[in-house]
C-alpha cells in the first residue's frame, strides 16, 4: 500500500509541533516543506482543531490532539491503575514530577503525570510525544526493545539534537543503551530540556515486552547525580517491572 503524500506531509507538521511550538518559517524549515505547502496544510489542520495559532503567529498542537491523547490514555487504564499507587509513593518520597510514558510506535507518549508541588518543577504534560533516543524515559524503552526494532530507531535520520546533552552519535548511543539495559535504569542530564534531569525504569507486559517507563523528573539543582542514583534504586523496588504484573 502506497502512502498518501499529503497525509505524510501533515504528519510531518504535527510531529514538528509535537517537539516544539513553531512559527510558519520554523515549521517550513523543520518539516523541509515549502512555506506555501505548509500554509495549505495548516489551514486544514486548524479547521480540524489539530493545530492552534496564537496572536503572535505561533502554532501549537490543538485541542483535538488532546482528545486523541485521552483516548490513548483511556485505552490503557489497566496499566495506569496498576502503577498509580507506586507512582504516588515515589511522588511523596521525592516531591518531584513522576511520569508514565507509553511506547507508541517509535516514540514515547506521556499518559500519566503527577506534578511536583515545588514552584520550580518539571512539566511535560499528558499527551507529550518525544523521540526514544532523547531523555531517560525514552532511552530505557529503546534499551529493552527487540534488537531489530532498536536497530530501526538507531539508523533513523531523525536522531535530532534537542539540547547539547542529547546523544545523537549512534555508537555512543549504543554504548549508553547497553549500560542502561545492564543496570535496569536510565539517567538523563539535560537531554530534552536544559537544566532538567531524570531517572527512569522500564515496565513490561505479560509477554515480557517493554511497554512503558516510569520516571522521576526535576531540575538539576535538586536532583543531583547522587539523588538520581538513589531514586533509581527505589524505583526498581517500587515499580512492578515483573512481566506478569502488568496486563
Amino acid at each position: 500500500m502506497r502512502p498518501v503524500r499529503a497525509v505524510d506531509r501533515a504528519l510531518s507538521i504535527l510531529t514538528c509541533l509535537g517537539e516544539a511550538d513553531c512559527r510558519l518559517v520554523e515549521l517550513s524549515r523543520s518539516s523541509k516543506l515549502h512555506k506555501a505547502t505548509v500554509t495549505r496544510l495548516l489551514a486544514s489542520l486548524l479547521q480540524a482543531e489539530m493545530v492552534s495559532r496564537n496572536d503572535n503567529g505561533v502554532y501549537t498542537l490543538g485541542p483535538a490532539i488532546a482528545v486523541l491523547a485521552s483516548r490513548l490514555t483511556n485505552g490503557h487504564r489497566t496499566l495506569i491503575d496498576v502503577l498509580r499507587e507506586p507512582m504516588r509513593r515515589m511522588w511523596r518520597l521525592t516531591q518531584e514530577t513522576i511520569c508514565l510514558h507509553m511506547l507508541v510506535g517509535l516514540s514515547r507518549t506521556c499518559i500519566e503525570e503527577i506534578e511536583s508541588p515545588h514552584a520550580v518543577r518539571y512539566h511535560g504534560g499528558i499527551g507529550q510525544r518525544m523521540p526514544l533516543h532523547a531523555g531517560s524515559a525514552g532511552r530505557i524503552l529503546l534499551a529493552f526493545l527487540p534488537p531489530a526494532e532498536q536497530a530501526g530507531v538507531l539508523k533513523s535520520p531523525r536522531l535530532g539534537k534537542l539540547t547539547e546533552g542529547t546523544i545523537t552519535n549512534r555508537r555512543r548511543l549504543e554504548e549508553q543503551l547497553e549500560q542502561d539495559r545492564r543496570r535496569g535504569y536510565a539517567i538523563s542530564l539535560g537531554e530534552v530540556f536544559v537544566g532538567a534531569v531524570g531517572v527512569s525504569v522500564p515496565v513490561f507486559d505479560a509477554t515480557g515486552k517493554v511497554v512503558a517507563s516510569v520516571s522521576v523528573h526535576g531540575p538539576a539543582t535538586r536532583l543531583t547525580p547522587t539523588a538520581l542514583r538513589r531514586y533509581a534504586s527505589v524505583l526498581l523496588k517500587e515499580i512492578p517491572v515483573n512481566p506478569h504484573a502488568v496486563v
